[in-house]
């Protein structure tokens, strides 16, 4: 999920209730202007939250607000507004809708003509909604459980996908280890609930074990102990102090029942079904796209459960996002050094490492964390948010225009530019293009002379190497299958191939399953070759024994790799079944779709 997209599949409405409709309450009817107040606010085709989703309205944008009698109904304790917006009528909870002349929104700084203005902005955006407001961990962005923060409980989220959090700190774990910075003096918030269960189990892969009851040193258990950290987490930090003596770790007690919380967080948790059939509700409600489900009561309570993530990989879901004065440019250019922002931006001709920092100081980020997200949000080699290059949208044309966080590109990388571009002027030509106007810097460029030609959608570039989608991934791939081999039959300059651990593949090396190929659009999607479950590009009897040892409980298999291990049932579980066709495939009985 894009941050944002799937991404990133973002969420801003109130608290989900779940009352029945039941009446109108009066108030004046008129139709009139109205100001969007939040971000990422959903416009749903019915009043109630049950309903479908239109689509996602950030804060400043005006709508038509065609009665302004209020709809009662679930979700929405004040109520819902009918509304006109982008050429279709569908209703936005009240809370989120200021009428002409009850406010003045942030902006944002946009339109986000360069891409010191985009980072800056976003970072505002951040800090502003998010992180100032006491969600300042990933894990509070996505569960608002912190009682002292600005937004109410189990509301204001920034992310639905029940696993955002995880894959984020995994992201940000993966950058600092390549950066050394594991050894800084990190600070994390620990969330601790009232009646918490002695453990909680991963619906596919049990109760997780670890953590050492050993204890070395005195003083840091009497530290844990004088916060209230019982048994069940302590032995999770004490193996994590052990390793990095400098992380400090600070209890937030939130006074909150866990199964409370667990309900209340389940209406408005989602994750997608290829990444985890079994961790989906058994309403088997489709939220989201085609693939984006209800996720069950088992799996919020898995994922709320910080226990199960005071590891190392995972840990930094937790960290404190505050800026702090131990992140040094020095740092920052650390993390940047591998991507395009080496060095200095084409518009503003300054150290992208510099605008970080002047971004984390100015609105109190941590600027590392600006830094890897910018980097895991537009890639390493970047993307068409990051180009300004001329789009297309709606029927509107658009240039000029950045977004270094991908913030408002719900379902791709140009609903983020149309966000990047409000307030922008249209030129004579009809064309969107930034206000300049005091900032001479930054250039106009016309449609006749764009600074990068339009890129290739996903679907021509697939086309054009035989693949197919489905989902998340990407199939039909055949063994032995090499880089040069796809690039060749396409635009090469507008696909990337990494490997598992977020490496560029040579052009003579082989696509896997599990090798990432990300698009100039933005996009990025993962490699399932059907049979080759270890990765290798071949399908052999090293395959064979994965799948014996993971039907006998002896290994785990996930996402890709757990979907190139279904050869007899696409849709099921994997079985005996899908273990006789790889045996017949390996002795010429039978082929293996990979369609």
């Amino acid at each position: 999920m894009k941050f944002i997209k799937k991404t990133f599949s973002l969420t801003m409405s109130i608290g989900i209730l779940f009352l029945s409709i039941t009446s109108f309450l009066p108030i004046a009817s008129a139709a009139t202007q109205g100001t969007i107040t939040g971000n990422e606010v959903r416009f749903r085709s019915s009043p109630t939250t049950n309903s479908s989703i239109l689509g996602y309205v950030n804060k400043g944008v005006i709508v038509s607000v065609t009665n302004t009698s209020k709809i009662a109904g679930d979700g929405c304790s004040e109520g819902w507004y009918s509304v006109d917006y982008n050429g279709k009528s569908g209703y936005i909870c009240s809370s989120y809708v200021a009428l002409a002349g009850e406010i003045v929104s942030a902006s944002y700084g946009r339109p986000w003509t360069s891409p010191k203005k985009a980072i800056m902005g976003g970072a505002d955006f951040l800090a502003s909604d998010y992180i100032s407001q006491g969600q300042n961990t990933s894990y509070l962005q996505k569960f608002q459980v912190n009682p002292n923060a600005t937004s109410a409980l189990f509301n204001h989220q920034y992310q639905t996908d029940i696993q955002a959090p995880k894959s984020k700190a995994r992201i940000s774990y993966s950058s600092y280890k390549s950066n050394d910075l594991l050894s800084l003096p990190l600070h994390f918030y620990i969330p601790i609930f009232e009646n918490m269960p002695e453990a909680t189990a991963h619906p596919r892969d049990g109760v997780k074990s670890g953590g050492t009851s050993i204890v070395t040193d005195q003083e840091f258990e009497a530290q844990l102990d004088a916060q209230g950290f019982d048994e069940s987490y302590k032995k999770w930090l004490r193996e994590l102090h052990n390793k990095y003596p400098n992380w400090t770790f600070e209890a937030l007690k939130t006074g909150l029942d866990f199964y409370t919380s667990v309900n209340e967080e389940h209406n408005v948790s989602y994750i997608q079904k290829s990444n985890c059939q079994v961790c989906i509700d058994p309403s088997n409600q489709l939220k989201e796209g085609n693939d984006w489900y209800l996720a069950s009561t088992e799996s919020v309570a898995y994922f709320m459960d910080s226990r199960n993530f005071l590891t190392e990989e995972s840990i930094l879901m937790f960290e404190d996002l505050s800026n702090n004065p131990i992140y040094t440019e020095e740092i920052v250019k650390s993390v940047l050094s591998n991507t395009f922002m080496n060095g200095k931006d084409p518009i503003d001709n300054l150290e992208y490492s510099s605008i970080f920092m002047e971004a984390g100081r100015t609105y109190n980020v941590s600027p590392v964390y600006l830094a890897s997200l910018s980097k895991l949000e537009v890639g390493t080699t970047g993307s068409a948010a990051v180009t300004g290059a001329q789009f297309t949208y709606n029927g509107q044309t658009y240039i000029g225009f950045y977004n270094f966080f991908n913030i408002g590109a719900y379902t791709g990388v140009y609903d983020g530019l149309h966000y990047a571009a409000a307030g922008a002027s249209i030129n004579s030509d009809g064309i969107f293009v930034g206000n300049t106007s005091g900032d001479s810097s930054i250039p106009v460029v016309t449609p006749e002379e764009p600074s990068t030609p339009n890129v290739t959608p996903v679907a021509t570039h697939l086309s054009n190497m035989g693949l197919n989608r489905k989902g998340s991934y990407i199939t039909n791939l055949t063994v032995n299958a090499t880089v040069s081999s796809l690039k060749n039959k396409t635009n090469s300059s507008e696909v990337t191939f990494k490997n598992a651990n977020g490496n560029l593949l040579g052009n003579t090396e082989k696509v896997t399953t599990g090798t990432t190929i990300t698009f100039s659009t933005g996009e990025t999607y993962t490699v399932v070759i059907y049979g080759d479950l270890t990765g290798d590009g071949n399908i052999n009897s090293a395959d064979l024994l994965r799948m014996r040892q993971y039907l006998l409980g002896q290994v785990n298999l996930s996402g890709a790799y757990l979907e190139a291990a279904k050869l007899a049932n696409t849709t099921g579980n994997i079985n005996s079944a899908d273990l006789l066709r790889l045996r017949q495939y390996l002795l010429g009985q039978k082929g293996i779709n990979q369609a």
